[in-house]
């Protein structure tokens, strides 16, 4: 192996010293290979660049099967083996199927094996003679023994290879030890050809069998973080510190380090620690450094070579130093990986090194550990012990637990699967009422002929309301169908719209728009302003829409009045705060403890804000209003929140009850409140003509900035029951929105960076077949000069495609300019595939950043 170069200095000389260990139990020697300058001075380490392993030559086999079959044999029916495997979920192709003949004697079975006669011979051994080699494992009797189901080989020990060429076979299968059987191999002479000293078996079944058989298993994975349960433990070897991003105990802002024990050692870098082991220091049993950071402004680019090149130094002289050999280096990141579907990477640069120490970990096992923290994260010392005595590779710390990555199917793990072939389809409840009835159920409104005012829409991207929440858990059972509002793109019409026109942009109101297509009435649509996108257009309507009719058209709100609403760090009390402050009212609020940061930001100060968990909230306003309470409340809450405040309205006024889990009968309230107007309402009784005259006012106000579009989370509708989840348990701020996937638009063109490699080929095949894509362009940096660009354009041509290629350094600003400015209008760019990507691999210790270098610059630089 391989790990250090050899640098030869201009002047002086190296010195060089090779290193050969006592043999083992089979006569191996570990050798290692090092050096050093000979002039150096102060620092004169010695430099690890090889190791491997000395071994004697191997003996003669001594087996010897020249007496064929062997004396005292008994024949064994072959006819029905293979009948027999494949019965058993073995089902051998031809090239496979080589034993003729067997023979028993004891405890050893021999078969005859051969290849069929146009099979290809260049192989040491070829794999399906190996592998016919085997089969008479059938007739061990192992079968019994292991409690049945298929023999299948699991673990290989002392395999040689005597001879090469051979294509027909004589061979010895004894019983080794435990289940393991010893395999002996002759040429037709009966001279040897290769043995195995050990091969462990195990049984599989039938059921695992068929499943491994089919052709579509586990065809496509994702990367889930799972929690580790009992993932309390305390970790109880030594730590030492690297660097002063690592900090001492006590009070820490969030992102601003990491904690550690007080009786951790420190040293400012790798250099100290390695000074400190020269002078007979303890070696710990974890150093814990953060990972590299870029310095604060840089640009993306710059950010992640800054920080990749200097993760690969600190790994190089990690590893350089066989002192530390069993100690493991744990590097600290914070929001570099996402490990839940409501995370974002926010820490790209972190986000790269780890990649390049998963690289690092996978040569040199037990040596690097990484831990990523919660951006907000306070206490870094339970969780990093907690990490480190999980003996994982890879750990995301979150809150009082960590996540762990591991491999899962796709569609598993609460993700929705659209139907397949289905023209559109919908988010539903379906069975029972709850999250996991939540399914993507066949909805064709598609296709349906438009009528009168109709709007087809595309959408791109949905709101999610408390409504939803309620309607999917069965709290309220008189209303059907999720999803009021969407934003996306007109696709068509109907004969008495004459102001819109396909292609154009749009928002608005929506009966179960959580789907890739929705008709809606026109009255209930309107253009996205310019600078919006689809995700900030989704999520305007419903929230302010409610806002400014329950206000306005129904409570009056007025200059100088004062309104309380409840739960305003969501999406309609945040509306609600910004119109109500239009419309010149004191507002008070309530919301989670944890969310009075956002309520702040918008301008309240604390004697206008309580919480939306316990009742102090009525004593509170009360005296912050000297007894006058409010006018108008504007309420989500229920039972006896409801009662706190209904007993603010002392002076009568109105109720607006929006959540309608606890409603109330509006003739008692006015009997138990004198001056208590009490109404339960939904937007959907303003009609079209009110809700367009609404949107148009609501959106003039964002166009004059007296409105803002609310903070927002984001999910794939495939995660809708990740989003429902968040939402019913009030953990957003703002507005949660779906995004809905786009399918590719035959009329468009489709971009692919690399697309003439191995990868870009493969994906151009199937957009082009598997996804209808008509217009496609490639670009690699040789262009149709690449090889095998000429036979892919014919391929994907004869498929239907019109395919330019164009030869382009992605990296290049200017020249990737030239390539989109080709795009024609009438086919504009609908996709883009960046695939293109440099290899230049190598082990940890031989990289340097100008190979590091020619890596990034083709995927950094060019998706920059």
């Amino acid at each position: 192996t391989l790990e250090a170069p050899l640098v030869l200095p201009a002047q002086g000389a190296v010195q060089l010293q090779v290193v050969v260990g006592a043999p083992d139990g089979q006569g191996a020697r570990p050798v290692r290979i090092y050096s050093r300058l000979e002039q150096a001075e102060g620092d004169r380490q010695w430099v690890r660049h090889a190791s491997g392993e000395l071994a004697v030559e191997g003996a003669a086999p001594a087996f010897d099967l020249a007496q064929w079959p062997p004396a005292g044999a008994e024949p064994v029916e072959v006819t029905d083996l293979y009948e027999r495997l494949a019965a058993d979920g073995l089902d051998y192709g031809p090239v496979f199927r080589g034993v003729r003949a067997a023979w028993r004697s004891g405890g050893d079975v021999f078969t005859e094996v051969e290849l069929p006669a146009d099979a290809e011979t260049a192989f040491g051994l070829h794999p399906a003679l190996l592998d016919a080699a085997l089969h008479g494992i059938d007739f061990t009797g192992l079968m019994s023994r292991t409690g049945g189901g298929t023999l299948l080989p699991f673990a290989w020990r002392g395999v040689s290879l005597h001879a090469a060429g051979a294509t027909r076979l004589r061979v010895q299968l004894s019983q080794g030890v435990g289940d393991a059987v010893v395999v002996r191999v002759a040429d037709d002479t009966g001279a040897a050809v290769a043995s195995v000293d050990g091969l462990t078996l195990r049984a599989v079944s039938a059921d695992q069998l068929a499943r491994a058989s089919d052709p579509h298993r586990d065809a496509l994975f994702r990367l889930d973080w799972v929690g580790v349960p009992g993932a309390a433990a305390a970790w109880a070897g030594s730590v030492a510190v690297l660097g002063t991003d690592v900090v001492a105990p006590g009070a820490v802002e969030p992102g601003t380090g990491v904690v550690v024990p007080g009786g951790a050692e420190r040293f400012v870098d790798l250099a100290a620690l390695r000074a400190a082991l020269d002078a007979g220091g303890a070696v710990p049993d974890a150093v814990v450094a953060v990972l590299p950071r870029a310095v604060e402004g840089s640009l993306p680019g710059d950010a992640v070579r800054e920080v990749t090149y200097r993760t690969l130094g600190l790994l190089q002289g990690w590893l350089a130093d066989e002192r530390l050999a069993d100690t493991r280096l744990v590097l600290v990141s914070r929001g570099a990986v996402a490990a839940s579907v409501d995370e974002d990477v926010v820490d790209v640069a972190g986000a790269a090194a780890w990649g390049l120490v998963r690289s690092a970990q996978s040569e040199t096992p037990g040596r690097f550990i990484l831990v990523d923290l919660d951006v907000d994260q306070r206490d870094t010392v339970d969780a990093l012990g907690r990490a480190l005595a999980s003996g994982e590779p890879q750990v995301a710390v979150r809150g009082d637990g960590i996540r762990v990555p591991r491999l899962a199917r796709y569609g598993t793990g609460g993700a929705l699967v659209p139907p397949t072939g289905a023209q559109g389809w919908i988010l539903d409840v379906t069975g029972t009422r709850s999250l996991e009835g939540l399914a993507l159920v066949e909805h064709a409104p598609a296709v349906a002929p438009l009528q009168g005012d109709e709007v087809r829409v595309a959408v791109r991207a949905a709101g999610v309301n408390f409504r939803d929440a309620v309607v999917a858990l069965g709290v309220v059972t008189t209303q059907e169908g999720l999803g009021s509002e969407a934003a996306g793109v007109v696709v068509e019409v109907g004969p008495e719209v004459t102001d819109l026109v396909p292609g154009d942009r749009v928002t608005g109101l929506a009966d179960q728009s959580f789907g890739p297509y929705v008709v809606t009435e026109r009255p209930y649509l309107a253009k996205i302003p310019e600078a919006w996108s689809f995700e900030q257009a989704a999520s305007m309507p419903i929230v302010f829409l409610t806002a400014y009719y329950g206000l306005r058209d129904l409570g009056g709100l007025e200059r100088g009045q004062t309104v309380l609403v409840h739960s305003a760090a969501g999406g309609v009390g945040m509306a609600a705060m910004q119109l109500a402050r239009h419309f010149g009212a004191e507002v008070f609020a309530t919301a989670s403890p944890g969310k009075w940061d956002t309520l702040r930001s918008l301008g309240l100060d604390d004697a206008h804000i309580a919480s939306s968990r316990d009742l102090e909230f009525e004593q509170r306003f009360l005296e912050a209003t000297d007894g006058r309470g409010v006018d108008v409340v504007l309420n989500s809450l229920a039972r006896e929140f409801v009662d706190a405040s209904l007993r603010l309205l002392p002076r009568g006024g109105r109720f607006l009850e929006m959540g309608k889990t606890d409603q109330r009968d509006h003739e008692q309230v006015a009997h138990d409140h004198p001056g208590v107007h009490y109404q339960a309402f939904d937007l959907a009784e303003a009609g079209p003509e009110r809700t367009q005259e609404m949107l148009v006012e609501v959106l003039r106000l964002f166009e004059e900035g007296v409105l803002t579009p609310l903070p927002l989370t984001t999910w794939d509708v495939r995660r809708a029951k990740d989003a429902l989840r968040h939402l019913s348990q009030a953990r957003h701020v703002g507005k949660v929105v779906l995004t809905v996937p786009r399918a590719l638009d035959p009329a468009g063109t489709v971009l692919i960076t690399g697309g003439t490699g191995t990868l870009g080929g493969e994906l151009a095949r199937h957009l082009v077949a598997g996804c209808g894509v008509r217009h496609v362009v490639l670009t690699s940096r040789r262009g149709l000069d690449a090889p095998g660009a000429g036979e892919l354009v014919a391929e994907l041509e004869a498929l239907g495609a019109r395919v330019r290629v164009v030869a382009c350094d992605a990296a290049d600003r200017e020249a990737l300019a030239g390539v989109l400015a080709g795009i024609p209008g009438a086919h504009p760019l609908t996709g883009v595939v960046h695939a293109a990507g440099v290899l230049d691999d190598g082990i940890v210790p031989l990289l340097t950043p100008e190979r590091v270098d020619r890596v990034l610059r083709p995927k950094v630089d060019a998706a920059v």
